[in-house]
């Protein structure tokens, strides 16, 4: 999870933390001063309990790549390095609920760096209506937009031909620092719902980006109503996940 690091304490995450990166600090252990990535953590690989919230990929490992300040901002320094972090330490689903209007070759180059070493990185698509954002709108990425509870795209939500798939970010609940829970809003939120489900295609054998991006959508199915350009493949079904 590339963002604000985590809460490893909180009760739906803390049996699945594996470990981390703080990109910002090297010294410090990469815990969430903020609560956007404690959020996104939760809904990726919220443990199973029968209390809180649950993730898609329940039984994931979590690791929490630091980037992003208690105000939920961060350099291109930082974020390149939780990139390279991410390759070099054989991730296998990378989530990146972050993003910028402009892209640069640096960023390019990290994200090709970590598909060569395995990555499937998942990046929002943005929340400003219109294009989409970097990094998402990368190839080497997967870009999510978001779906809203009518079955619409959220107004809110960028769009475009990078978007790959869509999934729901209006009013998902998940865990928070502290122990407690909140309902957030967001492309931010969309994409670790994708992140998960990439989570459950490589534990059914897909590695690699064009590999978990194949198997998405061959369980993806389109929502009735909404162009390519703001759903990509449609929504992901996790039960029609095969090898």
């Amino acid at each position: 999870v590339i963002d604000t690091g985590s809460d490893c304490n909180h009760p739906d995450l803390k049996a699945n933390c594996a470990g981390g990166y703080n990109a910002l600090d090297s010294n410090k252990p990469p815990m969430d001063d903020n609560g956007h990535g404690t959020h996104v953590a939760g809904t990726i690989a919220g443990v199973l309990d029968g209390k809180g919230v649950v993730g898609v990929a329940p039984k994931a490992r979590l690791y929490a790549v630091k980037v992003l300040d208690k105000d939920g901002a961060g350099g291109l320094t930082s974020i390149i390095k939780g990139l390279i972090w991410c390759g070099n330490n054989k991730m296998d689903v990378a989530n990146m609920s972050l993003g910028a209007p402009m892209g640069t070759i640096f960023m390019r180059a990290a994200l090709k760096y970590a598909q060569v070493r395995g990555v499937a990185v998942f990046a929002a698509a943005g929340n400003d209506g219109g294009s989409v954002n970097y990094p998402g709108a990368y190839p080497e990425a997967i870009a999510i937009s978001a779906l809203a509870p009518n079955e619409t795209i959220a107004k809110f939500s960028s769009r475009g031909p990078q978007v790959a798939f869509i999934a729901p970010g209006v009013g998902v609940k998940s865990s928070v620092p502290g122990g407690g829970y909140d309902s957030y809003a967001g492309t931010s939120m969309a994409t670790p719902h994708m992140a998960g489900l990439g989570a459950l295609a490589v534990a059914r054998g897909a590695h690699g980006v064009d590999a978990v991006r194949a198997a998405l959508r061959r369980a993806a199915t389109r929502v009735p109503g909404l162009s390519a350009s703001e759903q990509g493949a449609g929504v992901v079904d996790a039960a029609k996940l095969v090898r």
